[in-house]
């Protein structure tokens, strides 16, 4: 069995979901760049280390762009250790080419979303910039994103 994932953070460069979870599905044009639409991407999440990472939000006119990735419930499993202080969540995201798809994402605990004001790391970023580029997200949504980290 199959579960797709929708990643939008750091997660959506390759090489650091494949050492966390294994080989990455890359058949038949997978993983596959989607848009969750009525929700923006913030940077809110307080880890136990006192770093801030990405999360997501409800923004009635904005999207967030990432891909979905096929994995198996056992990766899934895997990739929560990873995301400690977030929870799974279902939705559905619109991919590229029009298909909807319903999939799993992680979203920050209530618990962990801060409002202190404040940066993700430069390595952080760097992880989610080299992810979007290398999966292909447009130029303007990177900037975007930069933007969105240093408004903290």
């Amino acid at each position: 069995m199959k579960i797709y994932y929708f990643a939008y953070g750091s997660n959506l460069w390759i090489e650091q979901v494949v050492q966390r979870i294994g080989p990455v599905d890359r058949n038949d044009g997978w993983p596959r760049r989607a848009s969750l639409a009525g929700n923006r991407l913030v940077f809110n999440m307080l880890g136990e280390d006192r770093n801030i990472y990405a999360n997501i939000e409800t923004a009635s006119e904005s999207s967030v762009l990432g891909v979905v990735y096929r994995c198996t419930p056992d990766a899934l499993r895997i990739m929560d250790q990873y995301e400690s202080g977030y929870e799974r969540r279902q939705t559905t995201v619109t991919c590229e080419n029009g298909d909807r798809l319903e999939v799993t994402m992680y979203v920050a605990l209530a618990d962990r979303v801060t409002t202190i004001a404040t940066s993700p790391t430069d390595e952080y970023l760097q992880r989610i910039i080299s992810g979007a580029t290398e999966q292909g997200l447009p130029e303007t949504y990177i900037r975007k994103i930069i933007s969105n980290a240093h408004k903290c």
